[in-house]
């Protein structure tokens, strides 16, 4: 397996680049594409119409690529385009639209052509939709799959607008729905590492009502003014600020996850979360604590280094709250792991990232560094 990464401002500038890579030697299996809605959500698609190879694209809130000599980490106004060559047997590619079925429904019928296509398939997603339950989701997915399936991937963002997010083919746009590989885990090694390090704030507070992704009573009071009498934030302030504070549900386990504001319903006065909050959860609300947050993640990356020290092809999704939090010092946690590796590595910035670690059930997170590393065997 290997990577053709390169970025481009327009749609019309991605087919010379394509055949550069051609005309190079590299011979392209399929695509990932990260793309401003600025750009041109259709455009992006049809630029890829006759490429003769799948494409899974989706809207992002900032495009990664790190590790390219002299370049940058950030790309705000171009796309990043990823090319792979690997065998075909080892993948197959899928696009859907969500349309009336919740999200549990929607996973399990892309967790069952998963193992319709593969004995023990391994997932990278791309979904869309602001309504979409993420947790739900991936639950859906493993209920066919199976609880140990590795899966990666992210929700499609829209430059923190929250009005509308997509995936794409070369020959649809989807804006509910997803776009998913799944790879053969006999012919590819597919490994990952999800860490956060965000921040209780706080006392404990109870989900007195909730119905899956929808919080409507925090300690018995409408959550929407729970959560701007507790933050000290205005009607104007949300729902974007919402990534920037999630809410951290603290499990019976000991685990804990994170779930950032998506929406709100000002009638209702609820919000909508990613993810499901269960309702009785004992929760908090959460912040970064700062640079401390870097230092967490560098420290993540060597020790998943010592464990994979080679890789054939990275992947990023990084939550947008990471973004805003740490500003443009991010940049070093962006391409930390392309020296690592010494891979370049593509990624983009999420509403929701899905991962699983070493030992644990993939699960869905807000605010998390999302880092998949994939590599074909021989």
């Amino acid at each position: 397996m290997k990577a053709y990464p390169f970025t481009v401002k327009s749609p019309e500038l991605i087919r010379p680049e394509i055949e550069k890579a051609v005309e190079s030697g590299f011979e392209p299996a399929m695509a990932f594409v990260f793309t401003s809605v600025k750009k041109g959500i259709g455009a992006m698609s049809k630029a890829f119409k006759d490429a003769g190879f799948p494409v899974l694209g989706c809207s992002t809130s900032g495009n990664i690529l790190a590790g390219l000599a002299g370049n940058s980490s950030i790309y705000e106004d171009a796309a990043v385009v990823t090319l792979l060559s690997l065998r075909k047997e080892h993948f197959a590619c899928r696009h859907a639209d969500r349309g009336t079925r919740n999200s549990f429904e929607f996973g399990q019928e892309l967790g069952s052509w998963g193992v319709k296509a593969f004995k023990k398939p391994a997932f990278i997603i791309l979904a869309s939709g602001l309504g979409l339950d993420g947790q739900e989701f991936i639950n859906g997915i493993l209920d066919k799959a199976g609880d140990d399936t590795i899966m990666f991937g992210g929700l499609a963002g829209d430059d923190t607008r929250f009005r509308k997010t997509f995936v794409f083919s070369g020959s649809a746009v989807y804006d509910n729905g997803a776009a998913v590989m799944a790879l053969d885990t006999a012919g590819v090694d597919v490994h990952g590492l999800a860490t956060s390090g965000w921040i209780g704030l706080g006392k404990d507070l109870t989900i007195t009502r909730a119905e899956g992704n929808v919080v409507y009573g925090i300690d018995n009071e409408p959550a929407l003014g729970v959560y701007k009498k507790y933050l000290s934030v205005d009607d104007k302030d949300l729902p974007a600020i919402g990534v920037e504070y999630p809410l951290l549900i603290k499990r019976e386990d000991g685990s804990e996850s994170l779930r950032a504001v998506m929406g709100v319903d000002r009638k209702a006065r609820s919000l909508i979360f990613a993810g499901s909050v269960p309702q009785d959860a004992t929760v908090s609300f959460s912040s970064s604590p700062g640079f401390e947050v870097m230092e967490s993640t560098r420290e993540q990356i060597n020790q998943f280094h010592a464990r994979e020290p080679k890789a054939d092809v990275m992947l990023l999704f990084s939550c947008v709250a990471r973004h805003l939090a740490l500003g443009p010092v991010i940049t070093e946690e962006l391409s930390y792991p392309a020296g690592k590796w010494g891979k370049p590595l593509p990624g983009f910035f999420t509403y929701g990232e899905i991962g699983t670690n070493y030992g644990s059930k993939c699960d869905f997170y807000n605010q998390t560094y999302t880092l998949v590393l994939m590599k074909e065997k021989t």
